[in-house]
């Protein structure tokens, strides 16, 4: 069972380490109430200590005033519970140890005590660049909203070329249009300050594959070129975050050929598969197919199986792809916890619903996590569910698309989760071929746990690890491979250049 990465724990749960703690933490939390809580002196820097060389400090203007000042937290023991939780639950630590770097987190929290700068959105931005400088998009730190703080966006996209960023995609801020270059964040041109931070807090290790989101927020103002040449200063705006609406497309670009978007592969099907019937007629008769994944950011691996008819014939062709492919889950204490306490808490939702088959399900999920409680990694087989859900979608329906020759996969570095796992499978089909660029990476690792902190930040890992990262062939950097790569450049702010060369390649 996988659960939602999306869905946080209770907000009655205790924080990840519900050990004792130490007696460095214990003495890290003797302050009175109303007083700040103290650093203990021996915390890797010294009184009077400045963070590592070429590190960037706090800025006032990193955040809006007076955010989440509203609670008194243990900032050196949440730290800590951060730190022992990537070492000990996360899935990924036998791969990430060589970079994992404590001790600037650890200094950079220091140096905001020492400036009287520490709160909870500093806190939040110092481990969320930690979890970044190790590589992996699976790993989240987030706030819970709540008083005065909510999270935010700067209201749009935008990706690096060069020394600039170009607006890639306008959200709510009207002020740009996508081509908008940015020249320079406060003092410094973007490529800049790439050059000058001490560690990967893009998560991406080339420029078309960083992730500027997070650190434009730290920013009080930015200098923009406008695509008739004007340029002017403006300060960021921040915009409470809403539930991004998910778009789904079917088009017929020509009696050959029927392009298909989707940016979400949802548990429930209904839409997808309504969809589907509505151009029966047009996907029974067209040549060429275009998928376009490229912003396929979130679902789950069931809610493509309704594609699977497109590109394979049979339940052979798609059985021989479908591996066996092992997980290798760490069930260490934390991990048993906090995943059978939510097992737990669907069960009674199930209960009430008279679901029985799911609540026996859920009892047997609950059983394993306790026979396996603190036993560390181990292997595990899932059953073939994508096979079963094939076979009932396929049924009746056999040679129905035998007239789609070429399928094209469009992908981009905002492709992850179910949506690689479907290029992944589909990619072994000979009829598909993958244009665009790698995939976000997000393969490796699977399985989330979301684990409150202090009732007001929620840490979100991956416990399981895929048999390819065991096997020494992780994607996490590099994202799944295409057969015709096209590098992004800012043309592609107004211009689709990777769906034209698809319908190119398509119709060859």
């Amino acid at each position: 069972m996988e659960p939602n990465k999306n869905e946080t724990t209770p907000t009655n749960n205790t924080a990840v380490n519900a050990e004792k703690p130490s007696a460095e933490v214990a003495a890290a939390n003797t302050s009175k109430p109303g007083t700040p809580n103290p650093i203990p002196k021996n915390v890797l820097a010294k009184p009077g200590a400045v963070p590592p060389k070429g590190a960037m400090p706090p800025r006032p203007g990193a955040m809006p005033p007076k955010q989440g000042a509203g609670k008194k937290h243990n900032y050196y023991k949440m730290m800590m519970t951060v730190i022992d939780t990537v070492k000990q639950d996360y899935a990924g630590f036998q791969e990430k140890e060589e970079i994992n770097d404590t001790k600037y987190p650890m200094n950079m929290l220091v140096y905001a005590y020492q400036k009287r700068m520490v709160n909870e959105v500093m806190f939040l931005r110092i481990v969320s660049e930690y979890l970044a400088s190790l590589g992996d998009p699976n790993l989240k730190f987030s706030m819970v909203n709540h008083g005065n703080y909510k999270n935010n966006t700067v209201g749009f996209r935008a990706r690096r070329y060069g020394d600039d960023l170009y607006v890639t995609e306008v959200g709510r801020d009207d002020r740009l249009k996508p081509g908008d270059k940015i020249t320079k964040l406060d003092k410094y041109t973007p490529g800049e300050h790439r050059t000058k931070i001490p560690k990967n807090f893009m998560t991406g290790n080339t420029p078309e594959r960083e992730q500027w989101g997070g650190f434009l927020k730290m920013f009080p103002s930015f200098d923009v070129e406008h695509a008739d040449g004007t340029t002017e200063n403006l300060k960021f705006r921040h915009f409470i975050i809403e539930k991004p609406k998910r778009k789904m497309e079917f088009e017929s670009l020509n009696e050959k050929t029927f392009y298909i978007c989707v940016e979400e592969f949802s548990q429930n099907t209904a839409d997808l598969e309504k969809a589907i019937e509505e151009h029966a007629a047009e996907l029974t008769s067209c040549e060429n197919l275009i998928i376009d994944l490229r912003k396929n950011e979130a679902g789950t691996e069931p809610g493509f199986v309704p594609l699977l008819p497109m590109i394979f014939d049979s339940e052979e062709e798609l059985g021989a792809l479908l591996e066996k492919e092992a997980i290798y889950t760490n069930y260490s204490k934390n991990n048993c916890e906090h995943t059978t306490k939510k097992i737990q808490n669907m069960k009674e939702r199930y209960e009430k619903a008279n679901n029985a088959d799911a609540v026996a399900l859920a009892d047997q999920l609950i059983a394993e996590f306790n026979e396996k409680f603190g036993t560390g990694f181990q292997k595990d087989v899932p059953e073939d569910d994508i096979l079963a859900a094939y076979q009932e979608v396929h049924e009746g329906k056999e040679g129905r698309y035998n007239n789609i020759k070429k399928v094209i996969l469009l992908t981009d570095t905002w492709c992850r989760d179910s949506g690689e796992v479907f290029v992944k499978l589909c990619s072994g089909s000979e009829k598909v071929t993958v244009v665009g660029r790698p995939t976000m990476g997000t393969i490796d690792y699977t399985n989330y746990v979301n684990a409150s902190i202090e009732k007001s930040f929620i840490l979100s890992y991956p416990m399981s690890k895929r048999q390819n990262v065991v096997d020494g062939h992780p994607y996490n950097e590099t994202g799944l491979p295409v057969d015709v790569y096209i590098p992004w450049t800012p043309q592609e702010c107004t211009e689709d250049l990777l769906r034209q060369k698809a319908l190119e390649l398509a119709e060859a």
